[in-house]
């Protein structure tokens, strides 16, 4: 039994949703259940009890509830999961706004309207869930003080009128706030993930995508060769005699030349390529869906517009040049042969006389 319950509160949850959607879809699930259970249970006692007016809104309800539920499940889109919260809480006010007017059992029927304002605001968010909430309060407004001769069948005194829409602006007050704090606090939160993740996954002195960063762009690339028949290229990068740099002009130098080559390299690649810092003086590229030919195009480009371009190093100029590694990656060939190829590859560039580009070869 509880294993079946989990199944149904998780339908509809995917692992990469965000963690707020697959609480809302869970919280949407476990509300669509409890409301079928509760509705359907108070029609059944309504329809035994010969009371049909209130059986049938009860009973009618319970099968909107499920509904809500199915569409979420069916269609699994942003889309679809907005027409289920919205038919979910138009729903409830319905139900809320009938069980006014009929008074539901014994009159008590308006206790229920205290569920409305946290369900609208957590499944609305707090801006659309205030203007819901608004509206629905103008219209239990208009029903208990203008309309009520002519559409309340409950008999209620003025004061429990009165007090039940005080005590309900209280609630909706209350969960207002909540509602508000609650998702500036998961801003924060996020925002401060991203950061995280963002100083986890980038180098912070030429915010490039550091190693890390890298090796998870690989893997993504070589899961996709694997899923088709498809190809993408590795190449790494190493500044020549960056050694020499260090011990002529200082370490501060040679981070600025590092991040002077790094803004050389980045923008003259197209949006798709992926450029990070290997380590030290490394640099890797990533080319999607790109051969070892078409890289070498490239990256030759890039190793002519370096070592044409004069670096300003504190009161005098230097030229950089660069060699490049490649090996374009197929599914024959492991991720982790491809980067060890492509590391062969830069060697033989730098014992060639470096400022090459050289593409890896068997022999």
């Amino acid at each position: 039994m509880i294993s079946l319950l989990k199944i149904y509160i998780t339908s509809g949850v995917k692992h990469h949703y965000k963690d707020e959607t697959n609480r809302r879809i869970m919280v949407v699930n476990l509300f669509s259940a409890v409301g079928v259970i509760i509705t359907f249970f108070l029609g059944i006692r309504a329809l035994i009890g010969l009371e049909f007016p209130l059986a049938a809104i009860l009973l009618t309800a319970s099968a909107v509830f499920a509904l809500s539920q199915r569409i979420q499940i069916q269609f699994g889109t942003r889309r679809s999961r907005t027409v289920s919260i919205t038919l979910l809480i138009t729903c409830l006010m319905v139900l809320m706004f009938l069980l006014l007017i009929t008074g539901g059992k014994d009159n008590t029927g308006p206790l229920w309207i205290y569920l409305v304002p946290p369900v609208t605001m957590f499944f609305a968010g707090f801006t659309r869930g205030l203007l819901a909430l608004l509206l629905f309060t103008i219209a239990c407004t208009l029903l208990f003080f203008v309309f009520d001769e002519s559409l309340l069948i409950a008999p209620y005194t003025y004061a429990f009128k009165s007090r039940l829409l005080y005590s309900f602006l209280t609630v909706t007050f209350l969960s207002a706030f909540y509602e508000y704090s609650r998702q500036k606090s998961y801003d924060i939160a996020l925002d401060l993930s991203e950061q995280f993740e963002q100083q986890a996954n980038h180098d912070h002195l030429t915010k490039l995508v550091n190693r890390r960063g890298a090796q998870t762009a690989l893997e993504r690339e070589y899961a996709r060769v694997q899923r088709g028949d498809k190809r993408f290229s590795i190449a790494i990068a190493d500044i020549d005699r960056f050694k020499s740099i260090n011990d002529t002009y200082g370490h501060e130098a040679g981070d600025d030349v590092l991040r002077k080559v790094s803004l050389i390299f980045s923008e003259r690649l197209r949006k798709q390529d992926i450029l990070a810092r290997w380590g030290g003086e490394e640099f890797m590229f990533i080319f999607p869906e790109t051969t070892a030919a078409e890289a070498t195009q490239v990256l030759e480009e890039l190793r002519e517009i370096l070592s044409f371009s004069p670096i300003a190093i504190e009161d005098s100029e230097i030229h950089i040049t660069s060699s490049f590694g490649v090996c374009e990656v197929t599914s024959a060939v492991s991720l982790a042969d491809g980067i060890r190829r492509a590391d062969i590859s830069l060697y033989r560039a730098k014992e060639s006389g470096r400022n090459r580009v050289t593409v890896f070869t068997a022999s």
